[in-house]
This record gives structure tokens, sequence and C-alpha cells, in this order.
């Protein structure tokens, strides 16, 4: 089984997608883009941006909540001193800061971050890389 999607829903769809593309250098794949959804690439997994009529067309319209902390994204970069610069282009982008780097127990440096809808993202690296 292989992710290939993780979707948000979002009241601005447009707004939060160009932030990953602005604070991430994540490229847009300008194919899919439509004014209910647009998608970037990160990695080997899309990221899709969806409007709020999504939640029924899924039929979940009993739990619309299209912002907020639901889950975490982690984007790796190379190394430990690319953390730091990679969180400071987040919040220039629009990105809050929670939690500048720091090293976990398992064996991470991470920065913690919310972008403008509230989800939360780390950036982050193994430590000693």
């Amino acid at each position: 089984m292989t992710l290939t999607y993780v979707t948000f829903l979002s009241t601005n769809v447009d707004r939060l997608a160009q932030f990953y593309v602005d604070a991430l250098g994540l490229e847009e794949i300008e194919a899919s883009r439509d004014h209910r959804y647009r998608e970037v690439i990160a990695g080997g997994c899309k990221i899709g941006f969806a409007y709020a009529g999504a939640y029924e067309t899924l039929g979940l319209a009993e739990d619309a909540n299209p912002t907020g902390f639901r889950s975490v994204l982690t984007f790796a970069v190379g190394s430990v001193a690319e953390v730091g610069p990679g969180a400071d282009r987040a919040v220039a982008a629009g990105a809050t800061l929670v939690k500048p780097g720091f090293d976990t127990f398992f064996g991470q440096h991470q920065a913690v971050l919310r972008d403008p809808d509230g989800n939360v993202f780390r950036i982050s690296a193994p430590i000693g890389s």
C-alpha cells in the first residue's frame, strides 16, 4: 500500500495551496487546478486543497470544520542546519511558529508550525545530519 494523497479542506483553497508553494517551495500540479481544488507534490505524495463543499460530496457534511488541528504533516529537509531557515521561510510566507527547532526523543531535530488555516506541520531532519 502506498500513500498517494493527503487532502485538506479549506475555506480558502487558493490561499492555502499558495502558502505551501511559497513556504516550502512545493510545486503545484497545475493540471489539477479548479476553483474548488488545487494540489502540490511533496516527494512521492500529493497534497490536495479542497473547498469546504467537499464535506457534502464525501457524505460528511455533519463533520464540516475546514480549519484547525486534526493531523500533522512532516516535511524532511537534508540536514539539521536547514530546519531553522526552513521554518523562517514558512513564517515569512504566513505560518505561525509553534516551537522552534528542538531535538526529539525519536532522533529528529524539528520545528513545529501552523499553516494559515491552523493545520500543524513540522520541518524535520535526523539529529546529526
